[in-house]
């Protein structure tokens, strides 16, 4: 029994754009004639004129231009054959292992999907935050997420499985109150202990890019393997004992080549569990 598979329709105002019509826009878009377009997906010139005054009456849009010279889409009508088609491409499934990480985790992330490439296996790669991350893992769109946000790992392992990959802790450079937060990490840890401690505290810029942590005069908290890793120098920079934390891998769908994955991730982190 072959397994059933989404399709893309789209709706405005409550009124259904089928998947049927929008294949006939693309099909269109493609021949640039109504009579080639028609016969190019089996049916007839006229049920395809039907197709596009359907669309255009239920978008409330132009989206087919006719000339003596043949049929176009309006920009309108690109639009919509455009967003069709991205929807389209997010609901193919890749038999490539998918894996979600951050900056923090990238490094051990792309060192496990050398090694699974070196063995044969195709890996897939995202570095992004762990929030985007795990909403991909939400839409089904990637089979695994390396979080190292250490309150996220603990709110998320209960709902899914989870493999812990390694150990890790904060640095903090004191320069005063006012901080640098960066995008990824563990630093809502950081800034929570701030809180509990009454310390005072005022988060003034987001980083995206951990190397301008070294460019700042604020004060910040950076993952230790960031350091050790040779992408931020933290001068000045002192460990935080109390910090310390799981990365954790949650499993978000059954893949074959998911445990060798963990395996050589588990091996690339430069702390190892215990």
């Amino acid at each position: 029994m072959t397994a059933p598979k989404p399709r893309v329709v789209f709706v405005s105002e409550g009124n259904e754009i089928t998947h049927r019509q929008l294949e006939a826009l693309k099909a269109l878009h493609a021949k640039g004639s109504m009579q080639k377009a028609a016969a190019s997906i089996g049916v007839s010139t006229p049920v395809l004129h039907k197709y596009v005054r359907e669309i255009e009456s239920k978008a409330d849009l132009e989206i087919v231009s006719t000339t003596s010279k043949g049929s176009k889409l309006t920009g309108a009508g690109l639009e919509l054959l455009r967003r069709f088609e991205a929807y389209e491409k997010r609901l193919e499934d890749s038999e490539d292992l998918r894996i979600a990480g951050t900056p923090v985790t990238e490094r051990c992330i792309l060192s496990a999907a050398t090694e699974l490439s070196d063995k044969g296996r195709a890996c897939r790669v995202v570095i992004s935050t762990d929030e985007q991350n795990l909403r991909l893992a939400e839409e089904m769109r990637v089979d695994c997420v390396l979080l190292d946000d250490a309150m996220l790992a603990m709110e998320r392992a209960q709902d899914m499985e989870a493999a812990e990959i390694g150990m890790d802790m904060l640095l903090l450079r004191d320069a005063g109150p006012r901080f640098a937060q960066l995008a990824f990490g563990a630093q809502r840890l950081g800034f929570r202990y701030l809180k509990e401690k009454d310390i005072p505290h005022e988060i003034v810029r987001v980083l995206h890019e951990p190397t301008m942590l070294d460019r700042t005069d604020l004060s910040y908290f950076v993952n230790k393997s960031l350091v050790r890793n040779g992408v931020v120098k933290a001068e000045g920079g002192r460990d935080q004992k109390w910090s310390m934390h799981s990365i954790v891998a949650l499993k978000c769908a059954e893949h074959d080549d998911l445990p060798l994955f963990l395996e050589e991730a588990s091996e690339a982190w430069i702390y190892r569990k215990g």
